[in-house]
């Protein structure tokens, strides 16, 4: 019987955790600047999001995503929210902060960023 109820509920956890699996992704389109490494990107990256993860909310997660066939010339960024608020709650929370304009300085040193995005991700059930 113990068996039976630990297994009912890490079903139920899992698919409560796919259930409530909504979650936002702003998704930037960005090249290198010249002379510039992808290393260099994710050491400001990882600055930015140890910042918004320890500011803003732990559950925020950044991504570099490069390509292996196509177009390899650029990247995108996919920035990962739990929630609309926490998205807003982040932008607003940049916009006063003296450390994340020094980021925002050092992406401009080291990137180029021509589009963005806010996408709601709705995994299908």
């Amino acid at each position: 019987m113990k068996k039976i109820t630990t297994c009912l509920l890490a079903v139920a956890f899992l698919y409560g955790g796919i259930a409530a699996a909504d979650d936002y992704r702003e998704v930037w389109q960005c090249t290198a600047k010249d002379g510039k490494t992808l290393e260099d990107i994710q050491a400001v990256n990882s600055k930015w999001q140890a910042w918004m993860r320890k500011n803003v909310h732990k559950g925020i997660s950044s991504a570099i995503l490069t390509a292996v066939i196509g177009d390899l010339d650029g990247f995108i960024f996919v920035d990962t929210y739990p929630s609309l608020e926490v998205w807003g709650a982040g932008k607003a929370a940049q916009d006063d902060s003296d450390e994340m304009d020094a980021v925002d300085a050092e992406f401009e040193a080291v990137t180029e960023c021509d589009d963005s995005r806010l996408w709601r991700k709705r995994p299908t059930p």
